[in-house]
């Protein structure tokens, strides 16, 4: 096949130039037709993407909105009851509390008054004892006393000691005017 640019001009006729630019003259009419058809749909298509987008945020703002009122009236009943249960569990437990206050005020006075009547017993066996030691003491130092009187021969005659004396006994006193008693005898 022959190049058509190889042939010279003046070997094309002119009709066929005339169709050829008409040809031409249509093909680039029909493409900007097409251009701005083209563009008209990629301007509708933005448009309605924009379009799309606002009607996107607006239902996501809705939605969230509308979430959110959901979930406040889904929750709020429960919220109630919780509010309710616990304000009841609140005053059961200061309820509670006033009677283990109670009981512990109680248990201390109670504590208090065994102290103070273990403290007075106490106090009251003290002077018992000291006195009963006091008594044991007498006792003790007595013990002595009965021993020698026991030894001794003395009698008890209206509230004093009577002795028979040892003339050859042993003096006492500070003056010398105590003479020791005779041994008792036997019985």
């Amino acid at each position: 096949m022959e190049d058509i640019n190889a042939m010279p001009a003046a070997a094309i006729p002119p009709e066929a130039i005339k169709a050829l630019m008409t040809l031409r003259a249509e093909m680039v009419q029909r493409e900007a037709r097409m251009s701005a058809t083209i563009n008209e749909h990629v301007q509708s298509l933005r448009q309605e993407a924009g379009q799309f987008r606002r009607d996107l945020v607006a239902i996501v703002e809705g939605a969230g909105t509308r979430i959110a009122q959901d979930a406040r009236e889904a929750v709020s009943p429960v919220a109630a009851e919780y509010g309710h249960a616990v304000s009841a569990t609140s005053a059961q437990l200061r309820s509670v509390g006033r009677t283990v206050w109670l009981w512990l005020a109680a248990i201390g006075t109670t504590l208090l008054l065994v102290l103070l009547v273990a403290w007075t017993v106490l106090g009251y066996y003290r002077r018992e004892l000291s006195a009963t030691k006091e008594e044991l003491q007498r006792y003790e130092d007595a013990v002595p006393v009965v021993q020698a009187f026991y030894a001794s021969d003395a009698v008890i005659c209206g509230g004093v000691i009577c002795t028979h004396a040892d003339p050859g006994g042993m003096r006492a006193g500070d003056k010398g005017q105590y003479r020791a008693a005779r041994p008792r005898g036997t019985p």
